[in-house]
């Protein structure tokens, strides 16, 4: 027999997924890619240092992916972002400067929002709608209002959790590398805000590219970039 906690948690767990499934509907949140396909995604990039180490390993390996850039970084390094683009990859906005949208009420949070979809556009030379809340947060009200806004919002469904400091490329590539049919791999070309100095060093995740790659395309899968509207 459960008892009144165990009974009292299962309540909980409900009430939190029923609102997370109305935070979805209501924002048109999307989460998988394709049958027999599967996303790489960047976040917090970029970055004039990491960056191009992304992009200089995904050319090697002739994969896309998507990257979710912080509106300030788009503008500080627009080649980065047009060099993503020429090479076939896809452009997404990941607000201006990556707050944590629980910090924020509605009206700094929109201009958060739009701000950084307006420099990744400007740095792109078009209208970029794929987006990523910062931390995957959203609430009923943030939803309706990247809905408003006419974003594509993409969370994912595997977290190799590579922006942990100290985090091994054993690690990533073990998470990352069992993606299957449909999923979206989140991982980050750069730390915007980084628990502590090591987790700026991205090499654990640049070096385990190969080995994912190697994985998802031995089951027959293909990569894909995230499609915009």
């Amino acid at each position: 027999m459960l008892s009144t906690r165990d009974v009292g948690r299962g309540i909980v767990r409900r009430a939190q997924h029923a609102r997370w499934l109305a935070v979805e509907s209501i924002g048109r949140v999307e989460r998988r890619v394709g049958p027999g396909e599967v996303a790489l995604t960047f976040d917090d990039g970029p970055h004039p240092d990491s960056t191009p180490r992304v992009l200089d390993r995904l050319a090697e390996l002739g994969v896309v992916a998507t990257f979710f850039c912080v509106g300030r970084n788009a503008a500080a390094h627009p080649a980065i972002v047009r060099r993503a683009l020429a090479e076939g990859h896809a452009v997404g906005s990941h607000s201006s400067t990556h707050p944590h949208p629980a910090e924020l009420g509605i009206r700094p949070l929109t201009e958060e929002y739009d701000d950084g979809r307006a420099a990744v556009t400007a740095a792109a030379g078009s209208e970029v709608d794929l987006f990523r809340p910062p931390h995957g947060h959203l609430t009923t009200r943030s939803a309706a209002m990247v809905r408003r806004r006419a974003l594509r919002p993409w969370l994912w469904t595997v977290d190799p959790t590579d922006w942990r400091p100290g985090i091994t490329t054993a690690k990533v590539a073990a998470v990352a590398s069992a993606a299957t049919s449909g999923d979206v791999v989140l991982m980050h070309d750069w730390i915007e805000q980084p628990w502590a100095p090591e987790a700026l060093d991205r090499s654990a995740t640049i070096d385990a590219l190969p080995a994912i790659v190697r994985s998802v395309r031995a089951r027959g899968l293909t990569f894909t970039t995230l499609p915009a509207r």
